[in-house]
């Protein structure tokens, strides 16, 4: 039998797990639900991920005729939001070490990071994320994470579509009352969350909060922007500045120490929108001479069992 790693990506609402030999070549790949312990809590992230490993056995003994258990591991690791804060990969850890009986060396990173590593086929460069939320990181070959924004949609998320339609919702708002650029998008705002006047977005984002739904509203500001409304265009303006803000922000932290001058776009905010895509490639190209632009090549499934071989075999095999 092969020498065995795996890489799990798991988010709030889904989650990848790939098991790969010692080259890294996919043995079995298997989806399930959100596993992110901060959105659906320990026991029912525990016992997600358990779901996913006896899938995949149940795989491997289907096609291969292997009888594979979770202690015939050489290493794994868990991408998943938070998982690169020391204090939730240690408490996460522990739950999955008590329930699934893991020996072999577990990995702990952020989504993020696994999305860079796995996009790239490198361990070093730099990724710009943009979908509900937004964050930065730049990694150096040694390991060290560098990163910029990620604080949520209350402390941070700039440039992500949940920060655009909140902008275009306040600033529709003060539009309406002659407090800003003028827009054409309330309307259609209103009329996106079932809603009647201004006053009813009150107990919308005070009572009924719902972050995905906000965030869909972005489409809508795309609509305008493509049409020439001058609100919805100054916000993806903004939009762009603040993106490339970020990727500026780790660059610059990382003080000359990156040698892949690479940064990968991820997320459906910049892999949907072309416009947004080239305007912040236009920023960080004349901010950052040299700078590489890239689409991703792998996942982050794929990254998340690049950084296991690293522990397993000590090296990063990119076939």
């Amino acid at each position: 039998m092969k020498r065995l790693i795996f890489g799990l990506d798991g988010g709030g609402t889904g989650s990848r797990l790939r098991i790969a030999d010692e080259k890294n070549q996919v043995l079995v790949e298997q989806t399930g639900e959100g596993v992110n312990p901060q959105a659906v809590g320990y026991p029912v992230a525990v016992e997600r991920i358990a779901g996913l490993f006896r899938r995949g056995f149940r795989v491997l003994k289907e096609t291969l005729g292997w009888t594979v258990d979770i202690r015939d591991f050489e290493a794994g690791c868990f991408a998943i939001a938070g998982g690169g804060v020391l204090e939730e990969a240690r408490k996460l850890e522990e739950k999955l070490k008590g329930a699934l009986e893991f020996r072999c060396p577990l990995v702990f990173v952020s989504d993020a990071e696994a999305a860079l590593v796995g996009g790239l086929k490198s361990l070093e460069g730099m990724i710009l994320v943009s979908g509900t939320g937004s964050i930065a990181l730049a990694r150096l070959r040694d390991g060290t994470v560098v990163r910029s924004g990620g604080y949520g949609h209350f402390l941070g998320d700039e440039g992500s579509a949940f920060w655009i339609a909140k902008e275009a919702v306040t600033r529709s708002i003060r539009s309406w009352e002659g407090r800003d650029l003028p827009t054409k998008m309330l309307s259609a705002i209103l009329s996106y969350f079932t809603i009647q006047t201004p006053y009813d977005f009150i107990p919308l984002w005070y009572q009924r909060f719902d972050k995905a739904l906000i965030a869909g509203a972005a489409q809508i500001v795309e609509g305008f922007r493509e049409q020439g409304d001058p609100l919805a265009s100054e916000i993806f303006l903004q939009a762009a500045e603040e993106l490339a803000k970020l990727v500026e922000s780790v660059f610059r932290r990382t003080e000359g120490k990156l040698e892949v001058k690479k940064l990968l776009l991820w997320g459906g905010q910049l892999e949907h929108n072309l416009w947004l895509w080239r305007a912040v490639t236009h920023h960080l190209r004349v901010r950052i001479p040299g700078l590489e632009v890239c689409k991703a090549k792998e996942d982050a499934a794929y990254g998340a069992c690049l950084l296991a071989a690293q522990v397993a075999f000590r090296s990063h095999p990119l076939v």
